[in-house]
This record gives structure tokens, sequence and C-alpha cells, in this order.
């Protein structure tokens, strides 16, 4: 077996631990899997890790080996993106964790242009709400909307998510209009279980400045569709990005109230693990995205 082949696969065993995880995300039988780190193990006259139906860890010798395969992997990459400027052509399958609602709105929309742009590329797209670990699980590329949290993945922002707030035309005929923020107190609002503050809603409007209102309701979800889905059969008041909700606010399901507050407006990051080398796949992507939705 290819060495180099061997070694990338070797170093996605021991960050996602676990054997069939790696065999789903490079297309191969979890036999060959073995067989790889098999060959290795025969090359190296030593054993790299040791297995139990339940665990998987590395040896000593594992250890020091899997540290010798980042930096030579990251140098092979590094010296073929140095040398080739632009002349090798992104290639490979490229693994992109998003939510469901944003992977289904904002990127499938656009992937058959992506496609023929760069012919050479797959597209593995992970439809996620919750974040997820990109090293364990062997993703390339995440798209997070909102607030980051402190972590070692580099971020770049590449659009912005403006929110608005919206109920349906029963709701409003049923219980009233709201004219300011603090009215949503005596309103049912919708929460998004998923945020930090789901009940905590802020608003900017020119005139008053920036604002924050504590509302209540009876009904919470952690999935964004939940949420417009509630909305849309009059069950409360909600705050939806804007091109989630773009089609039924142009034919009428939805109405934007409080048209003068704006909620806050949340940035879109394209999110990657650190590397010294960043694959041409990945850069091309984020160049692609930001040009879609600045």
């Amino acid at each position: 077996m290819d060495v180099m082949s061997s070694m990338a696969v070797f170093r996605r065993v021991v960050e996602a631990k676990n054997f069939s995880a790696v065999a789903r995300e490079t297309n191969m039988s979890q036999s060959t899997v073995s067989k790889h780190i098999a060959s290795l193990e025969e090359r190296l006259g030593t054993k790299l890790l040791n297995r139990s139906t339940r665990s998987l860890k590395l040896t000593e010798a594992g250890k020091e080996y899997y540290h010798h395969c980042i930096r030579i992997l990251n140098d092979f990459q590094e010296a073929e993106a140095s040398v080739g400027k632009g002349k090798i052509k992104p290639t490979g399958t490229l693994r992109i964790s998003t939510s469901a609602a944003f992977g289904r709105t904002c990127i499938l929309p656009y992937i058959n242009e992506f496609f023929t742009a760069y012919p050479d590329i797959n597209i593995d797209l992970l439809f996620d709400d919750d974040y997820i670990d990109l090293v364990k699980e062997g993703i390339d590329l995440a798209i997070r909307i909102g607030p980051l949290e402190d972590s070692t993945l580099i971020a770049r922002k590449i659009g912005c998510s403006p929110r608005v707030v919206l109920a349906s035309p029963e709701y409003l005929v049923k219980h009233g209009r709201p004219k300011k923020p603090a009215d949503l107190t005596k309103h049912n609002c919708l929460f998004y279980s998923l945020q930090k503050t789901p009940d905590l809603w802020y608003f900017n409007s020119t005139q008053q400045g920036d604002e924050s209102v504590r509302v209540t309701g009876r009904l919470k979800a952690s999935s964004p569709d939940a949420i417009c889905d509630a909305t849309l059969e009059g069950l409360g008041i909600s705050v939806i990005c804007e091109w989630y909700a773009r089609e039924h606010i142009k034919n009428g399901r939805l109405k934007v109230i409080l048209a003068d507050y704006k909620p806050t407006t949340f940035d879109i990051h394209a999110v990657y693990p650190e590397r010294k080398f960043v694959p041409q796949k990945v850069k091309r992507m984020i160049e692609f995205l930001a040009s879609k939705l600045d």
C-alpha cells in the first residue's frame, strides 16, 4: 500500500478514535482501513494501536509516529501548494458541516455553479444544528451563524444574517400587533432553545438605540424549522433569520412586525481546523460562499 495514504488513514483513525467513522468518510471498507494500519505496523515492525471492542488507544510508538505523520503530511501538502502556485487543480471530497436550514437555503442552490467551476471537487454536506468537533469528525469546513465560542479553530467572516420579528396574520388578528419591543412581554414568544439566552431578545433602533427585552412563551424548540412552522401555525411571535423566512414573507403567510426595531444581526463565519496549510478545496469554497453571501 502507498505509505502516504496509509499515514493519512492512520492520522484520521487516531483523530476520530473510530475505524468505522474513517471508513465512512473515506468511502473505504472497514477492512481496508484496518489493512492500512496493519501495513504501517508491518513496515515499522511495531504496534501502533491497541484495539478492543470499546476503545482504541495509541501505543507509545503510535503516539510518536502520529506526530511525525502530522508533520510529514502537512509538509507534503504545503510543498504542493507552494510549488504549484495555483497550477494544481483543487481536488477531493470537501466535507462541510452546516445547519440543515442554512445548508438547504443558502448552500444547495449554488452547488451546481460550484461544481461547474471546480469539476474535481466533490461535496459531502453534513446537516447538524449542534456544533460538532471538526477534527474528530473529519470535517474540512463548518458554516456557523451567530457568536462563536472560543476555540483553536480558524474563522473567517463570509457574510451577515439579518433577523426579523415575525408573526402570522391570524395571530396578529387574534392578539394584536406589538408597537415596541416592550410590548412583546404581553405576547406568546417562540424560543430557539440552542441560543445561549433564548428568552432575552436584543434590538437596535436608529431612534431608541440598543435595548433588550425578557420575553415569555409556552413553546421552545431546538430546530429553526420547528420555530418557523409554529409561527406559521399562529402559535406566537418569533425572531428568525430573514433568508430563512423570505418566501413566507413574500407570499404573506408571515408578517414582519417591529420593523423599526432590528434584532441583532448575526455574522456568518466559515470555520476550519487550525493548520499550517489550508487545502485548496477549502479556500475555494470559502471564497465562493463569501461571493454569494456578502
